[in-house]
């Protein structure tokens, strides 16, 4: 693809930012997911306890989200709902969701960690086991693009001819 317009210099600048600040994040979460693995702490743990059952953990950790927010949204989140304008109450909720976001970023996160622990356990072939091979995408591929096709209407090919030889591609796939 070709440029067909010249970026200013500032454009190019806050693009290198956000690339920049972007990366940053990314890892700053592997070293806090590397963290909570380290600590012993699964997925699992990162959902909200039953009725009953220890909150500990679950609440450490939603502490330390909370403590990566700024001073002002903190004293925001400590305040009564009753006391609050409506559009305080407004923001109150967007950040109560964004604990809930951050929380489920490490669940995902952990999720993936624990997976890739489970196939360096299992050596080579446990991660081979979980990735589909090249003629098993490919005849999913092609089975896709057959079911396209035969929805096709007004096309510029023939869609019998293009049928025949995508179900004939396919065959040819044991």
């Amino acid at each position: 693809m070709k440029a067909t317009a010249k970026l200013s210099t500032a454009t190019i600048n806050a693009i290198g930012a956000w690339s920049s600040k972007s990366v940053a994040v990314e890892n700053a979460k592997v070293k806090a997911v590397d963290g909570l693995f380290a600590d012993g702490v699964t997925a699992a743990m990162l959902v909200a306890p039953e009725k009953g059952e220890s909150t500990v953990l679950f609440d450490s950790v939603k502490v330390s989200v909370v403590l990566g927010f700024t001073a002002t949204v903190q004293a925001l989140l400590k305040k009564d709902a009753k006391g609050l304008s409506d559009e305080q109450k407004q923001a109150k909720r967007y950040w109560i969701q964004q604990i809930g976001s951050k929380m489920k970023d490490l669940r995902n996160a952990l999720t993936r960690r624990e997976e890739q622990a489970k196939a360096e356990m299992e050596g080579s072939e446990g991660a081979k086991a979980r990735t589909a091979s090249f003629d098993a995408r490919l005849k999913r591929d092609l089975a896709a693009w057959i079911a396209k096709v035969e929805k096709l209407e007004g096309s510029s090919f023939s869609v019998v001819d293009m049928l025949k030889h995508l179900k004939g591609a396919s065959a040819l796939i044991k």
